[in-house]
């Protein structure tokens, strides 16, 4: 959308003391609108336009500088270009805020100078310097602030064009840029969105083939355990594989080697004989670390070697 180019406008108010100070703090810049000029501006529209709305967006505006507003005497500021002459500060503020009957600067630091003259009544007025849109007249930003015994300004547009004023965006543009930012914005939520819900997809599929994994795994294991213990009490004699299959694989290879190395091991068949010899030290140590009956135990080698 086409708009208008923003238009520079000054609007003269006078200074009020406050909590009984004649050198205020705080400034009434611009009232509520709609509102116009003694001297009948605005022409380009049938007002200027300031609610709390719009007044939101000045005051973000302000917060968004770099540096402090400036006041200046009778918008020497805007006027330096032409006439050389510097621009002594009267004063600077920061702070913009909205209150029934309009905008407001706060927190005014006045110069020693501007102080004197404002307590002396020698400057009287407050000029707001701001840009607007021709076409609506409605307030865009504070350029500057002047103090002034003059409430009309001839010229003043003229004087801002020879100064150069960078205007700010149009606020219909403005607006435009916030709504194409925020579809953008919204677009790549989405796109997020499906992307984190794909990859959760995946995730919990990669979760469920894991656990198959896991499952055949173990399943696998066992069935690897039972037929290397299967294999492990085959060599055990019968009177002793009661006492022996309930240990541990570990455990139960350890008594298979252990009972090797000492001859022990035979597949017995038949009635097992009483023990007729005392068991050695190395015998009754391996009997009572696997808990095995000692008579059994010897039953099983005397057996084997009959």
């Amino acid at each position: 959308m086409k708009t208008d180019a923003n238009t520079l406008a000054a609007l003269t108010l006078e200074l009020v003391p406050s909590d009984g100070d004649i050198v205020p703090t705080e400034v009434h810049l611009l009232p509520r609108g709609p509102f116009r000029a003694v001297d009948d501006r605005p022409h380009e529209c049938p007002n200027w336009l300031l609610d709390e709305r719009i007044a939101a967006k000045v005051i973000a505006c302000a917060e968004a500088k770099v540096n402090d507003t400036l006041i200046d005497y009778e918008h020497q500021s805007l006027n330096s270009g032409m006439n050389g002459q510097p621009t002594p500060a009267a004063g600077w503020f920061r702070a913009l805020e909205w209150r029934d009957t309009g905008l407001y600067a706060t927190g005014v630091k006045w110069t020693a100078r501007a102080r004197q003259m404002i307590a002396a009544r020698e400057y009287r007025y407050i000029s707001a310097v701001f840009h607007y849109l021709p076409r609506t007249g409605e307030v865009l930003d504070i350029v500057s602030v002047a103090l002034t015994n003059t409430p009309a300004l001839d010229g003043l547009e003229a004087l801002a064009a020879a100064r150069k004023l960078t205007p700010q965006p149009p606020l219909e543009d403005a607006e435009m840029a916030d709504e194409k930012e925020l579809a953008a914005l919204t677009s790549e939520r989405d796109s997020l969105k499906t992307s984190v819900a794909a990859l959760t997809a995946e995730r919990n599929a990669a979760v469920a083939e894991l656990a198959v994994l896991k499952a055949k795994e173990a399943e696998a294991a066992l069935t690897a355990e039972k037929a290397e213990r299967t294999k492990l009490l085959e060599d055990i004699a019968p009177a002793l594989r009661c006492a022996v299959e309930s240990l541990p694989l570990a455990s139960l290879k350890e008594y298979v080697e252990k009972a090797g190395s000492l001859g022990l091991l035979n597949r017995q068949t038949g009635k097992e004989k009483p023990a007729t010899a005392a068991l050695t030290q190395e015998e009754a140590d391996l009997c009572e670390k696997f808990g095995v009956s000692r008579d059994e135990f010897a039953a099983s080698r005397n057996a084997r070697k009959e």
